[in-house]
């Protein structure tokens, strides 16, 4: 959940594409790939609570399945705890999230029919809502969601197998079928979606056009199931779509239905790609139900009191998570915003290049060339080409240095008297060039060809003293500067921001902000005050930025606050989910959550207990609708964490292990059956058990 907040937090800063990434089924990437943020989901998501039948009987069966359960999985676990209604999942290779936000479905049946609600997380907005059904705009195919809401958990309501009906043989069934009439290999599933559902179906609509077997490229309409592209080992999604776009346009002229597409069609440009527009086009999820969406989901933000920030929620609770600092360094965001923003013109901006390119002048055949006259400046005829050379890259040749008419026979047959030209540098005389008397005119660029010579022989032993003199008093100048510069005040730190605190001890950040004053910003040493910082149990880590010329940036990220207990002494210690003691107070922190009982007299900077922190990750965990039926929270011995609801019912959770599944046990009850009627609920065993008043 916190990579989930980053990235609303760098959604905020920057202006950028994102894609949620299920299990990647139905869903086609350009060749040229995706600009943008890709998020994909580990474990955290990947759960399931199923009920018992005995322990429910007469109601209908809830099932709440996280978002990156995938659908063969959930199918079978449904099936075995006696379950009907999510059969027709097992062949469909996706996840729980990805069936929400496509209402997949199959063999009669599909998400809509067993959706009860789900819980999204709204990246723009960086909160969690619970909504129902009716609120999610599902259509055959299709549904509201976008790439800004991420599917945490969905809940749905089955029904019980009945007696003697074997879940297993359907299971059989669906797969067999699948195997048979559905073709394997490189595929991105169904290409288009039905265009009457139940009545004209998009695979017939293509095979009565003749179309199977169609190919262009690496990719072909299937033999198998005409509604399936199969591609190449190695193929093109580019071709993929250009099958789709053949497809599409010969169905609209025999049969006059506009086909959508089911895949996801991803980092295709309509623009670079004029002649997929049409297919491109008809993926979009902008709709009616998207805008209506988003306004059910404004009235829940605006009408939902906003909590203490200080308190925690986890992916099970509806209401806004802590206001965090942004844990993104200016960096970061500034890569991401080089790498992915968007330009105005709802573009990729991209950075200016160099339009100037380096020729080999040995392989460049250079069609028209600009003459110029150097005399005057007047310049021949227009190049139909034009090439710019690297001069570094080439080797000189006479074009380049022309010889004068009087001395083309030195460079040619020298046959005159020979004239010793001698170097002021004292170089021997046998490296001298040999000319006639009448040709000194030549003579500059023959001491220049010498000169070439010389350099190539390494008969200069005393121009290399030079070169290394000059490079020793280069070296010297530049560490001279520098300790110039390191100690002038021009780069001493006279402004300090804090950025983060709340908690904090507030001497602390004071002392370090004095230590960073008139420090030079090149030579401050940031891991010592850092090290200081992070000795405050609220400061969880610390980062100290300099900025040239004379301001330095404490960032801070603090631990927040969960729960509270009494000690000993009668004074209240607050600790995060981690257990660890954040304060010792002697007043009442009646804002978190307290766990009754009398604990050990821990000091700041301790950490309590296992039982402790499991009652603290509790006090986190619970859910904005379960949370005012809570009183407090219990440590009865070290293995025993307990709830106590304001109706007196007790929770037993037990051992502090396996605490968020025995939590979804209780939530799930408790959103089913009243608890002024429950005396006790033991979850300790990991399956609730109940005790009537």
């Amino acid at each position: 959940m916190e990579d989930l907040h980053q990235v609303s937090e760098a959604l905020a800063e920057v202006d950028m594409d994102v894609l949620v990434i299920g299990r990647g089924s139905n869903m086609l990437v350009s060749d040229s790939g995706f600009s943008g943020v890709a998020l994909t989901f580990g474990a955290f998501a990947d759960y399931i609570d199923l009920p018992q039948k005995d322990d429910y009987p007469g109601t209908a069966p809830l099932a709440l399945f996280g978002g990156s359960v995938t659908l063969p999985v959930a199918a079978r676990q449904s099936v075995k705890r006696g379950l009907t209604g999510l059969e027709w999942g097992v062949g469909v290779p996706g996840s729980i999230g990805g069936a929400v936000r496509m209402n997949a479905g199959g063999h009669g049946s599909d998400m809509a029919s067993s959706l009860e609600s789900v819980r999204v997380f709204h990246l723009r907005k960086g909160r969690e809502f619970e909504l129902e059904t009716d609120d999610l705009g599902l259509r055959f195919r299709g549904s509201a969601l976008t790439d800004h809401h991420v599917v945490l958990s969905a809940t749905l309501r089955l029904g019980w197998l009945s007696e003697g009906d074997s879940g297993e043989d359907r299971l059989t069934e669906i797969v067999r079928w699948r195997r048979e009439n559905q073709p394997g290999g490189q595929n991105a599933g169904s290409v288009f979606v039905n265009p009457v559902p139940g009545e004209v179906s998009a695979g017939a609509l293509i095979d009565e056009c003749g179309l199977r077997g169609f190919r262009i490229g690496t990719a072909q309409v299937s033999e198998k199931h005409a509604n399936f592209i199969q591609a190449d080992e190695g193929g093109l999604s580019h071709d993929v779509v250009a099958v789709m776009a053949e497809v599409r346009r010969r169905v609209y002229e025999q049969h006059g239905h506009q086909l959508r597409s089911e895949i996801r069609l991803v980092g295709f440009d309509a623009e670079d790609n004029p002649q997929f527009a049409d297919v491109l086009s008809s993926e979009s999820d902008t709709s009616v139900a998207t805008i209506r969406l988003e306004q059910i989901i404004e009235r829940i933000f605006s009408s939902e009191s906003r909590p203490d920030a200080s308190i925690p929620m986890s992916v099970l609770s509806g209401s806004q998570l802590p206001s965090q600092e942004a844990d993104l360094s200016p960096e970061v965001l500034d890569e991401l915003r080089e790498a992915f923003a968007k330009d105005p013109t709802g573009g990729i901006a991209q950075p200016e290049t160099s339009r100037v390119v380096i020729v080999d002048p040995s392989i460049v055949e250079i069609e028209s060339v600009e003459e110029v006259d150097v005399t005057t400046g007047e310049t021949g005829s227009s190049s139909t080409r034009v090439v710019i050379v690297d001069e570094d890259l080439r080797q000189s040749t006479d074009d380049d240095f022309p010889a004068d008419t009087q001395s083309q026979t030195v460079h040619h047959a020298p046959t005159s008297t020979r004239v010793r030209i001698f170097d002021e540098d004292g170089l021997d005389v046998s490296l001298a060039e040999i000319v006639e008397p009448a040709q000194w005119g030549a003579a500059s660029s023959i001491r220049n060809r010498l000169m070439r010579v010389v350099k190539r022989s390494g008969a200069a032993p005393k121009n290399r003293r030079k070169q290394l003199l000059i490079a020793i008093a280069s070296v010297v100048g530049f560490f001279s500067l520098l300790i110039v510069v390191l100690a002038s005040p021009i780069f001493s730190v006279r402004n300090v921001k804090v950025e983060g605190v709340r908690y904090a001890n507030s001497e602390l950040i004071e002392s370090v902000i004095s230590s960073l004053k008139g420090e030079s910003v090149l030579t401050v040493d940031i891991n010592v005050l850092q090290d200081r910082l992070e000795s405050d149990p609220w400061i969880e880590s610390s980062r100290i930025k300099t900025y040239l010329p004379s301001t330095a940036v404490i960032e801070i990220n603090e631990r927040l606050p969960a729960a509270w207990f009494v000690g000993v002494d009668n004074r209240a210690r607050v600790i995060d989910v981690d257990g660890l003691v954040l304060a010792v107070l002697d007043g009442r922190p009646t804002e978190y959550m307290l766990i009754d009982g009398v604990g050990p007299n821990l000091i700041a900077g301790a950490t309590a207990a296992p039982e402790y922190r499991a009652a603290a990750q509790l006090a986190q965990s619970i859910p904005v609708e379960i949370q005012t039926l809570v009183k407090n929270l219990g440590v009865g011995g070290s293995d025993s964490v307990t709830m106590t609801l304001t109706t007196g019912t007790l929770v037993k959770f037990g051992e502090p292990v396996d605490m968020r599944n025995k939590l979804v046990n209780v939530v799930v009850l408790l959103r089913r059956q009243d608890p002024n009627g429950i005396l006790e609920i033991d979850v300790s065993g990991g399956t609730p058990v109940v005790k009537s008043a």
